[in-house]
């Protein structure tokens, strides 16, 4: 079930609702970056999920201000909220879209959030079912 959905990303429910699925394509403007990632919060406290999948494969590079405020605001929020405790990330094939999603990551893993990459979404839906 799609819970949200602009140029640059689907959030949508996986996995019987137990999963939140956010599949990101292009170079993101940052207002839309964050737009998203609060709307699919917002959709993980509604429906309890606290299992996450990113697929960036189709991503290109996120800005650092972007990648920052991910690590140290809304990061911090979704952990507190209880709605954010497993990760799975399709990873980019771009590799400045990788090295963004590796720095973000990082942040997000001192946050004692589980995180596993993947290169298929299948893979990613098993690892956290």
């Amino acid at each position: 079930m799609i819970e949200f959905k602009n140029e640059f990303v689907t959030v949508e429910l996986v996995n019987n609702a137990t999963a939140i699925l956010l599949t990101w394509k292009g170079f993101i403007p940052s207002a839309k970056y964050r737009e998203a990632l609060d709307k699919a919060l917002v959709a993980a406290k509604k429906h309890k999920i606290h299992n996450w999948i990113s697929d960036i494969s189709s991503m290109k590079v996120l800005a650092p201000k972007d990648q920052e405020w991910a690590g140290s605001e809304w990061v911090v929020r979704a952990v507190s909220s209880g709605c954010y405790k497993k990760q799975a990330v399709i990873m980019s094939a771009d590799i400045f879209g990788q090295a963004s999603a590796n720095n973000l990551l990082t942040t997000v893993q001192n946050q004692q959030i589980q995180i596993h990459n993947f290169t298929t979404l299948e893979e990613a839906k098993k690892w956290l079912a």
